[in-house]
């Protein structure tokens, strides 16, 4: 397996190279350009310097980040790149001194649930009729035959 470094990408004109993963992780162009240029973009970089993922980090309260985006390049998905990228920005951000991680997914996001879980972290609370045409989303969504309404949040302590 290729070995992949992590880099964080200042905000700025830099960033826009990234749209098309940020786009991976939320649909809505116009929620992605309101929060991409703010927090730490980190990007996991093959030796070739191209990035197959990024995440997104947004402060939160009391020493805590939101997760906004987390996203692999579809055509390096399911080898485990994501699993290891996620855990070297959750090391990055205990080494930092953060506390505690935040993430929010789709109801409808089997494969997402199943991936934040598998790296420790727990049911939080669910916000109803999260993904609606006020949020710059598609009046009607479907994931894995389930219709996309909710935003399940969990978080992890660091």
């Amino acid at each position: 397996m290729a070995d992949y470094t992590l880099i964080t990408v200042p905000s700025g004109a830099e960033r826009e190279r990234f749209l098309p993963l940020l786009l991976l992780a939320d649909e809505s162009l116009e929620q992605v350009r309101s929060y991409m240029h703010g927090g730490e973009l980190y990007a996991f970089v093959g030796p070739d310097e191209v990035a197959v993922g990024i995440v997104l980090t947004l402060p939160a309260e009391q020493n805590s980040v939101e997760l906004k985006a987390v996203a692999v390049d579809t055509t390096q998905q399911n080898r485990g790149i994501g699993r290891r990228m996620l855990a070297a920005v959750l090391d990055e951000l205990r080494r930092r001194g953060v506390r505690r991680a935040v993430v929010g997914t789709a109801n409808a996001g089997i494969g997402q649930l199943a991936y934040y879980q598998k790296a420790g972290f727990r049911l939080l609370r669910i916000e109803r009729d999260f993904f609606s045409p006020a949020r710059g989303y598609p009046a009607v969504m479907e994931d894995n035959g389930i219709r996309l309404r909710d935003m399940v949040w969990m978080d992890l302590e660091l």
